[in-house]
Formats: structure tokens, C-alpha cells, sequence
């Protein structure tokens, strides 16, 4: 029965329509807030479940070259690997940390192929940033789950929120390593921010979810495609942060007090994202490569070092 309850969900995907709403409400959060703070009046999501809706419905304008297998093809496995991240995180499907970090590779490669692929030159040359991203959030958060791993002990995502169950969460908690692998934790999360930064499009890094450039990776798309993208990039807005407290705010809960901290962890995080995406709001985002892979690449690298250093 448990199996085939996994397999419903993999197949209805009810759990991407949960991150999807969820990354609805995190959208008009982030909205709300640059409204409030900036003075301006604030915006609610720009492509709510209707407008999604409609797209499916539409008609999708014929396109040449490569582009018209990949547009078919490259949208549908970001959804559904950002899907499979959400099961497992929720712990409706088993998997170890290289299996999440692969499927979320496959996710934003899977936007890569997008711009290489495209016939329009203006969408092409995003390819260089799109690939630059890509490598600027993988190899900071390669990092950074070696370190969860390191020391924990653990290679699977349950086992991890398992451990900081009995032993707190993995920033605060003494256990495993000591107070050096505490400042090397410390450390990975930065780097992990950051990564947030990149894969949920947020500035500086992210080039902006609410701002993007012309011919971005979604100019060539219409119809059901260009509705499975906007799934995809408003999920991660869920994703993301769901991440980052599986890795280091010891995971989700079932009692309703422990659900209720988990909701504020999400939101407070959510919140620093935010904040962060609205004062970087005139800040430069053509040096992805150096701030991600030498600001989060290094500091990643250094947490890694101490909590070996702490577990030795």
C-alpha cells in the first residue's frame, strides 16, 4: 500500500501542485514585501493557477531547430524533478543526498539546454550565464551537502533529518564534530544562502525572478511548455528554501507545534532571501562565476575543512 501511495504521487503529482501553491504564496510574499519596503504598492504572483490553466490550454507556436524537441521535452523534466526533490524532502520517497543533488543538477541543466538550443540569438547568448549559474550554485552546494554529510554520518535525506531530531539542528547543535564543526556549519550555510540566491533566480546572483532580462530562457516558448517553465520556476520558490531547513533547521515535523516552527523557519527564511533580493536590487549580476564560486565556492571549501577538522 505504502508503495502504491509513492507511485500515486509520482504519477498525480499532487506533490508538485503542493510546492507549486507554495510557491505561489511565497511569490506573493515576496512580492507584499518589496511593495512594502520599496513604498510601492505590492504585486500578487504574476502567473497564478489560472493563467497556468490557460497556457496548457493554448496553442504552442510552431518552432524550428532543435529548439522544438527540446521545448517539449526540457520543461516537463524540471517539473518533475523538482517533484521528486519535494518527495523525498517530505520523506514520500526514499533517496540519498547525491540522488536530491542530481535531480536538482537536472532541473536547471534542463534550462541550459533551453537557451543552447534556441534558434534566436538573443536567446542564446544568456546560454554563457545560464551554464555560469548552473556551476556557480552546483559546486558551492556540492560542498555544502558533503559537509551535512561529513558530519552527520549520513547519506540519505531521512537519515539526516533523523539525526537532527535526536540532536538538534545541524547549525546550533553541538553534537558531532563540536564547536569548530558549529563555525564550519555556520559556513556552508552562507555558502548554502547564496546557492538559494542562484537557484531561485533571486538577486544578485539569480538575475532577478521578478525582473528577468529580455530574451530570457522563456522567450521562445509558448503554450503547455511555457506553463510547465512557470510551474518550475515558481516551485523552486518553495523548493529551495524546504532545502536548505531539510539541510541545516533539522526538517520537517508531525506534531503541530513542530509544523508551526517549521513554518516560521520557511518564512523567516524567505524573508532573508527577500530582503536580500530587494537591496541587491541595482546590484551588478555579470560576475556570477566570481561571487558564487569564490565568495560560496570558498567558504563552502572552508566549512568543509573545519567540520573535518571537528569530526577527526
Amino acid at each position: 500500500m505504502a508503495f502504491v501511495g509513492k507511485l500515486a504521487y509520482l504519477a498525480l503529482v499532487p506533490g508538485l501542485l503542493f510546492v507549486y501553491l507554495a510557491g505561489l504564496g511565497a511569490k506573493g510574499l515576496l512580492w507584499g514585501l518589496s511593495g512594502v519596503i520599496t513604498g510601492g504598492s505590492p504585486h500578487g504572483p504574476a502567473l497564478g493557477l489560472p493563467g497556468v490553466l490557460r497556457l496548457l490550454t493554448a496553442g504552442c507556436v510552431p518552432t524550428g531547430g532543435a529548439l522544438s524537441a527540446v521545448m517539449w521535452l526540457a520543461p516537463p523534466v524540471m517539473v518533475f524533478a523538482l517533484s521528486w526533490v519535494s518527495c523525498m524532502l517530505f520523506g514520500v520517497l526514499e533517496g540519498d543526498l547525491a540522488l536530491m543533488f542530481s535531480l536538482l543538477l537536472l532541473s536547471s541543466a534542463a534550462a541550459v539546454l533551453i537557451c543552447f538550443s534556441s534558434p534566436n540569438p538573443r536567446v542564446r547568448q544568456n546560454a554563457p550565464s545560464e551554464t555560469a549559474a548552473l556551476l556557480g550554485w552546483a559546486v558551492p552546494l556540492a560542498l555544502v551537502i558533503a559537509g551535512a554529510s561529513l558530519r552527520t554520518g549520513e547519506v540519505t535525506v531521512a537519515g539526516l533529518i533523523d539525526w537532527q531530531a535526536v540532536n538538534g539542528g545541524l547549525i546550533w547543535s553541538l553534537e558531532g564534530g563540536g564547536a569548530l564543526a558549529v563555525v564550519g556549519t555556520a559556513m556552508t550555510f552562507t555558502a548554502a544562502i547564496l546557492c538559494a540566491l542562484l537557484l531561485m533566480r533571486l538577486r544578485p546572483l539569480g538575475r532577478g525572478m521578478f525582473s528577468e532580462a529580455p530574451a530570457g530562457i522563456a522567450h521562445e516558448i509558448t503554450g503547455p511548455p511555457l506553463a510547465l517553465l512557470r510551474v518550475a520556476e515558481t516551485a523552486s520558490l518553495a523548493v529551495v528554501p524546504l532545502l536548505l531547513i531539510v539541510l541545516f533547521l533539522a526538517g520537517p515535523a508531525s506534531n503541530w507545534y513542530e509544523v508551526a516552527f517549521w513554518l516560521l523557519k520557511v518564512l523567516g527564511l524567505l524573508l532573508l532571501l527577500g530582503i536580500v533580493d530587494i537591496l541587491s536590487a541595482r546590484a551588478r549580476s555579470d560576475r556570477i562565476l566570481r561571487w558564487s564560486l569564490g565568495a560560496g565556492g570558498g567558504l563552502a571549501l572552508a566549512g568543509l575543512v573545519l567540520i573535518w577538522l571537528g569530526v577527526s
